[in-house]
């Protein structure tokens, strides 16, 4: 969306967003490298969702949205050729029912597809009311947590794949159901609604005690102790068990951890106040200290879980070949199979925008590819009839192709590249909370232990009770309340700016990295090229008939110069000139060499110099202008053209090496434009490095010690460097497999996200460090009084929510909105 030239020409609402520094769809800052042309929006991505929903009435998304959201998705156009795939395994479930069916009806479709970048119930809504716009929506079904929709579609009405077009367009995407239907916060979510459940009426039942109840009143004061022992008893099943399954698969690798003295805490707690219960009535035992403690550690524990579960539930799964779809040519027309299923010498017909999963002979007719996901290289390739497209090619072209495999999918280098990745997080040990949970739980075992001896002279009784006691106050509620709660701050904080962590361990692996590791094409770059100031003069200059001509011209074709061009004279003031209508029917697209349009008896050509002009004498190009306009075969104009860096680009590489971090560039782009973009960004020679292979580049990885490497990068290329390295993080939500092997991904058309998810790390550190300062104090002084035998099951049932709540309360304050250092 191009804004007028003056914010006083703004509508109003535009000029209060640009007064804010917010941006209009999202509410998120618009940064300092904000440019007043691209109106009061952050990206790309929120400047056309808001254009669209302004243009389709759909306005009443902004009632529904949060005032911060993420921002929205700027997806690149898909085929959607898993639809028919999805649509033949139905048609293939239903035939019997099809032939029952009234002749020549197929009946509506019902099916379960995942959703990608539903964040909020404005989303859902919007979802909805493009469906109801749809004659061929019957139902919808979305459940944003999941991630998961049911839809069901009568296809004699309308078509589906428009219906998923339009949703893209919008930032959502649909894809085939891949997705686990329940996670393991759906299972925590019930056991701790089971331990809430018996906490509160455990502590009902205690108050009673509390007040005065006494043997003399009846056999209400039994039945009480009863109850609460029975309760106690459900809650240690239904809670404990996650701790205790824990501990136990802790135990076994030798590892000290805190699900050991939770564990022990939960058993010797519900062991002894069951014996003082027998022995000494209702008031000796710790039920209401129990179960509530059980029921914040379920909290934790959940918290910890469930928005891991979301970011993940976010995106599509689509990180396995069995997940890409591909059209073969078979006797009964076009079939959509898997990736896995292809085999050397089927013909494939690749549409635009699609993937070739396997290398193959270009049949019939020229195409363009890009290879920027698969070798890293940002210059769109031209083939030829006879030429061999490798494995990985996306189809640029505005027309389809057919190709000829010429291997087995089994033997394609794109999936020699997927069976590369891995996954680190499920290797990563915590260092920091290791060590840490190792020392507390080795002290809180000797401390209750001496406790223990200490008054098992005096009374067996007694030392159990202080050792109980001590298990009880010294509730690790700092680590496991207070520690997840403030994770999931963080991880909200990140989500609505941008950033969704997807592996466990980030924000602890994030305090280890001191290289970071930056890809250049789609990672750096917007994908994108970009007029040089001479390009715009010479564009200028141009006279209002060559102009028009050339819009014309560009604002019909899909190639990266043509769309430069055509947004450049979109903000340029209109030709008096004009072109007829007709004249498009003549605009020919040759791959590889340029556009010719033949009108009025003139042939008018944009493209290579070899294409567009090769007759002219008077012509010399300067370095670096590779396109030409041409009239006749005579030179109109030439243009240069770059790539178009993110505007944050060179900035946020200096200010991550002022912090400390040693950053390089990694391509498999040329080495030449490696280095120009090494300088750009002002980074030393000595740190870009251009034309590496996947292999090469994982290798180097290695070679920069990769225990404290974040790889950033948005190809398959990058896939074997994220397996290196000890984290890793991508732009790239719109293209398969590499989002669901990093540790983030992020949305926005600039690289903040790196520095702002490390910088939130050392934050959250430093809350949680503090948070253990003040547990230990208050440790301290609690476990002197179990020591001394002071500590009543009335005083535990005090001293341990009165910290958890404290420390929660602390947390949640430096954690708030406004105390985010990392968002600026």
């Amino acid at each position: 969306m191009t804004a007028p030239t003056k914010i006083t020409d703004w509508p109003q609402d535009w000029q209060e967003a640009a007064e804010r520094g917010q941006c209009l769809h999202c509410g998120n800052p618009l940064g300092r490298f904000w440019r007043q042309t691209d109106g009061p929006f952050c990206c790309r991505g929120c400047a056309n969702v808001y254009r669209l929903i302004h243009e389709g009435n759909l306005e009443r998304y902004y009632e529904l949205t949060p005032d911060n959201s993420a921002p929205a998705a700027n997806l690149r156009p898909e085929s959607f050729a898993w639809l028919d795939r999805l649509l033949a395994e139905h048609e293939a479930e239903h035939e019997a029912e099809r032939e029952t069916a009234a002749a020549g009806s197929t009946g509506p479709w019902h099916l379960n597809l995942d959703i990608q970048g539903v964040h909020c119930a404005a989303c859902v809504w919007l979802i909805e009311e493009l469906f109801r716009q749809q004659p061929g929506g019957i139902q919808l079904r979305i459940n944003p947590t999941l991630g998961k929709v049911e839809l069901s579609w009568d296809p004699e009405l309308g078509d589906l794949k428009a219906f998923l077009t339009e949703v893209d367009r919008f930032g959502y995407r649909l894809g085939p159901s891949r997705k686990g239907a329940h996670g393991q916060s759906r299972a925590l979510l019930l056991r701790m609604a089971i331990a809430i459940a018996m906490a509160l009426n455990v502590m009902m039942f205690s108050l009673s005690y509390y007040f005065g109840l006494a043997p003399e009143d009846g056999a209400l004061y039994g039945f009480f102790g009863w109850l609460s022992l029975g309760m106690a008893t459900v809650s240690l099943l239904a809670g404990g068990g996650v701790f205790l399954k824990g501990a136990v698969a802790g135990l076994r690798r030798r590892i000290l951890h805190l699900d050991v003295p939770i564990s022990l805490g939960m058993v010797l707690a519900w062991a002894g106040s069951t014996y003082g219960f027998l022995t000494g009535g209702p008031e000796q035992a710790y039920f209401d200290s129990l179960t509530v403690f059980i029921a914040l550690m379920l909290i934790g524990r959940w918290a910890q879980e469930h928005i891991l579960e979301r970011n993940r539930n976010a995106l599509l799964d689509s990180s396995g070949a069995e997940n890409l779809t591909v059209k073969r040519t078979s006797e009964q027309g076009l079939e959509a199979i898997s990736a896995d299923q292809i085999v050397q010498g089927d013909e494939l017909w690749i549409a635009p925008g699609d993937l070739l999963p396997v290398a193959a002979i270009l049949m019939r007719k020229p195409c363009e590819v890009s290879l920027d996901w698969i070798t890293g290289e940002s210059d769109h390739v031209a083939f030829q009839p006879g030429g061999i497209i490798p494995a990985g090619a996306f189809n640029t072209s505005e027309q389809g192709f057919a190709a000829t495999a010429t291997e087995d999918f089994a033997d394609s280098r794109l999936q020699d590249l997927l069976r590369s990745t891995t996954d680190s997080d499920q290797e990563y040990r915590p260092r920091w909370w290791h060590i840490i949970s190792t020392w507390y739980v080795g002290l809180v075992l000797t401390v209750a232990a001496a406790g223990f001896l200490g008054w098992a002279w005096v009374d067996l009784t007694l030392a159990l009770r202080v050792t109980i006691s001590v298990l009880v106050v010294t509730c690790p509620c700092a680590l496991g309340l207070a520690t997840p709660l403030a994770e999931e701050l963080t991880h909200f904080a990140l989500r609505r700016s941008g950033i969704f962590l997807r592996k466990q361990h980030f924000l602890e692996k994030a305090l280890s990295v001191r290289q970071i590791l930056l890809d250049k094409t789609g990672t750096l770059t917007l994908g994108q090229l970009i007029l040089s100031e001479t390009a715009r003069g010479e564009l200028a200059a141009l006279g209002d008939h060559e102009r028009a001509v050339l819009r014309h011209m560009t604002a019909r074709s899909n190639h990266p110069v043509s769309r430069s061009l055509a947004e450049t004279l979109d903000r340029m003031p209109a030709e008096n000139a004009a072109v007829t209508p007709v004249a498009g029917e003549d605009l020919t697209e040759i791959p590889g060499s340029g556009l010719e349009l033949v009108w009025a008896g003139e042939v008018w050509r944009l493209g290579r110099q070899a294409f567009a002009a090769p007759a002219d004498p008077a012509l010399q190009l300067e370095p670096g202008q590779s396109t030409v306009f041409s009239r006749d075969g005579l030179r109109l104009a030439s243009f240069t053209l770059g790539e178009d860096f993110k505007a944050d680009a060179a900035s946020e590489v200096a200010t991550l090496a002022e912090a400390g971090y040693i950053v390089y560039l990694l391509s498999g782009d040329d080495p030449v434009k490696v280095a120009e973009a090494a300088k750009r960004l002002g980074l030393p020679a000595d740190r870009a490095h251009g034309g590496l292979t996947p292999e090469a580049k994982a290798a180097l990885v290695r070679r920069l010690d990769h225990k404290d490497t974040l790889m950033v990068g948005d190809g398959l290329n990058d896939s074997p460097s994220f397996a290196e390295a000890l984290c890793a993080a991508t732009p790239a939500v719109d293209r398969p497999v590499l989002p669901g092997k990093a540790d983030f991904y992020f949305l926005g058309d600039g690289i903040a996200a790196i520095r702002r998810s490390l910088l939130a790390a050392r934050q959250l550190r430093q809350v949680v460090r503090d948070n253990l300062i003040l547990a230990v104090l208050y440790n301290v002084a609690a476990v002197g009084l179990c020591l001394a035998g002071l500590v009543t099951p009335v005083v535990a049932a005090v001293l341990m929510p009165l910290s958890s709540v404290s420390v929660v309360t602390l947390t949640a304050v430096r954690l708030s909105r406004r105390r985010l250092k990392w968002r600026g």
